[in-house]
């Protein structure tokens, strides 16, 4: 059976001036010009052979009848807009875009892009180098890779992995003392911590058994990124990543102070842009980048213990 339609661009002209009651801000969201707003709602009105709007000097009112009509069109668009979006979702192909750190994307993606690139071969990846707050609304985003505290009760968020942390610092600044080293001396060295987080330092004293003094003097940084940098220049011991700092451990540039490390309650998720689907592509490299440090974690473990 043949369909029998009003022409789609007019529908949408007709739906946009029945929601603003107005032809320019119609225009304006449909990205065309007012005039061809006017054209279309003419020519679907040639279509019925009825007026829709009531034209006012400042705005344009919907008929009683057509009101009914546009609310019922309303509802089909976004069921429309709905089918869309999951098709969407599922299809293995295309770009998505993804904003993330330059620092975590130095050393735990960019070295391996390609292979989740050759597992998906009609896909490709965009990065946004940033370190503000993603921001959906204004930037062309799918996802955002961001480091932080984890909240199980947000939905939009995925966990890839929790911080596993060591004390680490540059060769410089032990100048050959033997390692690992024993908490109490490790203490007697500057540390560097993260603003605002401190109390991961005392975590670590405590679970290596040698509790922390309150008033313990630090250098505090901004960004974990910074205090790392202060412990490779010579500087301060600083609490990282162990998968985040492999390479710096097997050149030596970083020192592994003591075998003992801890998980904190914070590391890296992602957070995707409010949809009604989950974006299989976003997904799909959600569980390829937290394959890839499971597996260099299973890695650091086996050399511990060989």
């Amino acid at each position: 059976m043949t369909r029998r339609l009003p022409n789609l661009k007019q529908l949408r002209a007709f739906e946009a001036t029945a929601r603003h009651q107005s032809f320019k801000k119609a225009a304006d969201e449909l990205s065309v010009t007012q005039a061809a707003v006017s054209h279309q709602i003419k020519a679907l009105e040639e279509y019925f052979g009825c007026r829709l709007f009531s034209r006012l000097n400042r705005k344009v009112l919907l008929t009683e009848a057509a009101a009914t009509y546009a609310q019922e069109i309303t509802e089909a668009l976004d069921r429309l807009e709905w089918a869309s979006a999951r098709f969407s979702s599922l299809e293995m192909r295309g770009t998505i875009r993804i904003s993330v750190t330059p620092f975590y994307a130095n050393r735990m993606i960019l070295p391996y892009i390609d292979e989740f690139l050759s597992q998906y071969p009609n896909l490709n990846v965009e990065f946004d180098y940033s370190y503000k707050i993603a921001d959906f609304s204004e930037a062309a985003l799918d996802g955002a890779v961001r480091y932080g505290v984890y909240d199980a009760s947000k939905k939009s968020m995925r966990l890839i992995h929790l911080d596993r942390v060591v004390p680490v610092t540059s060769p410089a600044l032990i100048q050959n003392l033997p390692v690992p080293m024993m908490p109490s001396e490790i203490a007697k060295l500057p540390l560097a911590a993260v603003s605002g987080q401190e109390r991961y330092w005392h975590q670590w004293f405590k679970a290596a058994g040698h509790p922390m003094q309150d008033d313990r003097a630090w250098t505090r940084h901004e960004q974990r990124a910074l205090a790392l940098d202060f412990a490779l220049a010579g500087n301060a011991v600083a609490l990282a990543d162990l998968p985040l700092i492999r390479r710096e451990l097997e050149t030596g540039s970083l020192v592994r102070l003591s075998e003992i490390e801890i998980t904190l309650d914070r590391g890296i998720h992602i957070a995707s842009a409010p949809a009604p689907f989950e974006d299989a592509r976003l997904a799909a490299f959600g569980t390829w980048l937290e394959e890839r440090v499971s597996r260099i974690s299973k890695i650091d473990r086996k050399a511990d213990t060989s």
